[in-house]
Order: C-alpha cells, then structure tokens, then sequence
C-alpha cells in the first residue's frame, strides 16, 4: 500500500471505489447493452478528460485544483502520466462488462472493488511482513478471504454463481498476480486476470 498521499485523500479514492459497487449492482437488475453503453460512455468521457489536461494547460491546472490532491505524484505529471487510476478503473470496469457473461463480469468487478480496497486498507494498517515492495502478506490474505466472502453472498442470494471451483483458482491466482505484478495498474488487471481465468476454467473444470 502507497504512502505517497495523505492518508484522508487515499480515504476519498477507495470511497469512490466503493461507490461503484452500484455499477454491478445494476447489471443485475438490468441488461447488457444497458450497462455496456453507460459505463462505456463514462469512460470515453474519461479518456477525454485525460486528453484534456494533457493539451489544454488551462484545463490542466483547473483539473488539478480539484482532484490534485487525491492523485499519487505520478498523475500529477500530465506529461508523462496520460491516464490516472481512475480512468484505468473504468476500462477495467467497461473490458470485463464487454468479454465475460454476467455473472463472471459481477465477480470479477466486486473483486476489483472490494478485496483490492480492504487489502490496501488492513496491508496499510496492519501489515507487517512484506512480501514484494509495499505489498504485506496481510494484506494479500485480506485480498484472497474478501473476494472469497464476495462469491459466497453472491451464491447464496443470486442464482448462477455455482462456479466454485474454477473462482477459488482465479481468486488464488489473481491475489498472487496482484501481489507480484506491479508494471500493470491493479485497477485493470485484477478483473481482467479474475475474469478470464473463470472463463477458461469453467470451460475445462
């Protein structure tokens, strides 16, 4: 877990991770075309936004007066950073809504959202044994038990989710991936890592 913010601002980006909880939430209730299309259309204006601050100077310090703070001192530089967190998380988002059925995109999301959340929360805290530059092996429990709790709520209150195996051996996998590859934002590749694991497993489990 990065130190390289104050701890209130790193505060604000997992609640907004958080938050999009509500995007699975309403691909449950609704359709694929719906989903693709909404979430699709955030992350072109996002990708827009970025092309923006990069070109447009003016835009640049405006965009930075409002959300500098909560960027990692990478993203501050719009010339060498074009995309930030935020953008990479909609296009892992949008790519896992696009390639996997539902229920497989719903897992890979919320696992996204909430086990990458809690282990840089309890690594943060409560780490103590660091396994590979800032990553704790408490943290990376935190990753592995969180998305385990996540497919059992979805287990016991959706139909659909009886993949079990094939979604403990991509959870296994993807915590070791998380853990281990770092040139590669964890916004878009845990659901994307998550999700085609699953997909191929289903195939031969």
């Amino acid at each position: 877990m990065t130190r390289d913010i104050d701890i209130k601002y790193e505060f604000y980006r997992k609640l907004i991770h958080i938050v999009s909880t509500i995007i699975p939430v309403i691909y449950i209730l609704t359709s694929k075309d719906f989903i693709v299309t909404l979430v699709g259309t955030g992350t072109i204006l996002m990708v827009g936004v970025d092309l923006l601050k990069r070109y447009s100077k003016p835009f640049g310090r405006f965009y930075n007066s409002i959300f500098g703070k909560i960027l990692r001192p990478d993203e501050r530089n719009f010339d060498t950073k074009l995309f930030t967190g935020g953008t990479y998380y909609a296009f892992g988002i949008f790519l896992s809504l696009v390639f996997f059925t539902k229920e497989i995109a719903v897992v890979s999301i919320l696992t996204m959202i909430w086990s990458d959340t809690l282990a840089a929360i309890f690594g943060r805290y409560f780490g103590r044994v660091k396994i590979y530059g800032n990553k704790t092996l408490e943290g990376s429990i935190m990753f592995f038990v969180s998305g385990v709790l996540i497919f059992i709520i979805l287990s016991l209150l959706l139909d659909g989710y009886f993949f079990w195996k094939a979604a403990l051996i991509a959870l296994f996998v993807t915590t070791l991936f998380e853990l281990f590859v770092s040139k590669i934002n964890d916004n878009l590749a845990i659901p994307l890592v998550y999700g085609f694991i699953t997909t191929l497993l289903i195939k031969f489990i």
